[in-house]
């Protein structure tokens, strides 16, 4: 006898008969491979877990911390396997909707999101004592020198422009789209001058200065008024927000 094979899952007609210990062990092997394959939360689920698994090692925590770690991740690769084993028995015993074939569904993916909340809630328990002296003295450097905040608030406005536009999928990093990153890296410099030096002289000129530039993109028909706008108010928010957190 063969179990039936289901199409566009990658599941191979496979004869049932006695297996041994090794035998087990690859049809084992196979099940965790097929699961990697056909399932894309699996494929999340082991990057995010051998991430931790690194970061663990990295930061060299405890013997019990990183066995915590290592019992919480394969936890929810278990419960993942487990609900896609639950989902390939369910769409074989009925093929059509049904409301209790739909119940069993929701409660295998049940378990897999509360097993994923625990493990979330073990590693920030275990990675925030080693995280939070790092984060602690990365930003007491901050505060320690102007300009290196400085290059942190362009550098952080500049990427942020970019993802923004690679979301929107118009113009190019340096030229055209939305939002404009000119104006956002304009109105950026202007405010962390004007924090650092709190000299009005040199906060009014620079923003003269970015005023130009914003204006300079709407007249040569680069960025439209809502695109330098948004842009500007971008660079704005980052830079408050970076200065409020870390340097006042």
């Amino acid at each position: 006898m063969k179990y039936n094979e289901i199409k566009g899952d990658g599941l191979k007609s496979i004869p049932f008969r006695t297996q041994n210990r090794l035998e087990s062990f690859n049809a084992a092997i196979e099940g965790i491979l097929l699961v990697t394959k056909t399932e894309k939360n699996m494929r999340i689920h082991f990057a995010i877990s051998i991430a931790a698994i690194f970061l663990a090692l990295f930061l060299r925590v405890s013997k019990t911390d990183i066995m915590l770690i290592f019992i919480s991740v394969f936890f929810v690769l278990f419960a993942e396997t487990i609900n896609t084993s639950i989902e390939y028995l369910a769409d074989f015993v009925s093929k059509e909707h049904s409301a209790k074939i739909a119940a069993v569904k929701n409660l295998s993916a049940g378990a897999v999101l509360l097993s994923a909340f625990g493990s979330f809630v073990v590693g920030y328990i275990i990675f925030s004592k080693y995280l939070y002296y790092m984060i602690y003295y990365t930003t007491n450097m901050i505060k320690a020198e102007g300009s290196n905040i400085a290059i942190v608030v362009i550098s952080i406005v500049f990427v942020g422009i970019i993802i923004i536009k690679a979301l929107f999928n118009k113009g190019t990093p340096l030229r055209g789209g939305f939002p404009s990153g000119h104006s956002a890296v304009a109105f950026s410099i202007w405010l962390t001058i004007s924090f650092l030096t709190l000299n009005p002289v040199a906060s009014l000129l620079t923003f003269i200065l970015a005023f130009i530039i914003a204006l300079s993109r709407i007249s040569s028909g680069i960025h439209t008024k809502t695109e330098v706008l948004t842009g500007s108010i971008i660079g704005i928010l980052i830079t408050a927000l970076i200065f409020k957190l870390f340097y006042f």
